[in-house]
């Protein structure tokens, strides 16, 4: 009987492979298996940045040498193969049943809901593998308000698209302030960013339009850090009124 440490189930014929120290009976001299540390694992990106990961393998047998063990990706993956950085191969030390290997991850075409990286073991005579290890990319992108400056399309539901001028207020954190708000204006408009919260509000003001009158302008909306757009819908004497705003070079 012999004790060993973290290995995913097996099931065959005459043996059966539990969880992390589980006793196998019998010994497991003649059982060559290798599987990674679990099924699935999860990697955070910042935006514009890279992220690495530990992922450990886990064997059944010691060896007086060490042991290498390929990898490979497999054609499940969605990520882009720019976005991901992958060894070819994982070594076991002498006298050990673990190995490790780092997965590098970069902010390449992520996008919004996440890609996935699945990783698997190459075949080798007489070698019994565990399952895959699919890991779950993600891109995190926190507020930073110079990421909504400049020049801006903004598409106005049931009117269409028209030009304004982002730029940041000089003292107030996280405030904007858009040129050509309705297309019907001169005056600036302003709207704040919460980070915590992830929306954007406009507080009430009142702007002077085309037509020469005042109209009180109030909306709330949220707004996507990664992407630079936010999405915005109005009240007051513009109730209704629903905007989207995106880079113009977008």
């Amino acid at each position: 009987m012999k004790k060993i440490t973290c290995i995913s189930m097996l099931i065959l014929s005459l043996f059966a492979f539990n969880n992390c120290s589980d006793e196998i009976e019998g010994g497991t001299k003649d059982i060559n298996y290798v599987s990674f540390e679990g099924s699935s694992a999860n990697m955070i990106v910042e935006k514009n940045s890279t992220a690495n990961r530990e992922i450990k393998i886990y064997t059944t047998q010691f060896s007086g040498s060490d042991r290498v063990f390929n990898i490979k990706v497999n054609a499940a993956s969605t990520a882009d193969p720019a976005s991901y950085d992958v060894p070819t191969s994982v070594t076991v030390p002498a006298d050990s049943n673990v190995g490790a290997f780092t997965v590098g991850i970069s902010d390449v075409n992520i996008g919004d809901t996440g890609k996935k990286l699945v990783l698997g073991f190459e075949s080798q005579e007489g070698l019994f593998t565990g399952s895959n290890i699919t890991i779950n990319m993600q891109r995190l992108c926190t507020l930073n308000i110079n990421d909504f400056l400049g020049n801006y399309i903004i598409t106005e539901a049931g009117y269409g698209a028209y030009a304004t001028t982002i730029t940041k207020d000089p003292t107030v954190s996280n405030r904007i302030w858009v040129t050509n708000f309705w297309d019907w204006t001169n005056d600036l408009a302003y709207y704040d960013f919460d980070p915590v919260k992830g929306t954007v509000t406009m507080p009430s003001q009142v702007l002077k339009m085309g037509d020469g009158k005042n109209y009180t302008c109030v909306g709330s909306g949220t707004y996507n850090a990664c992407a630079g757009t936010f999405h915005m819908t109005y009240d007051g004497d513009v109730a209704g009124t629903v905007h989207d705003f995106a880079p113009a070079s977008n």
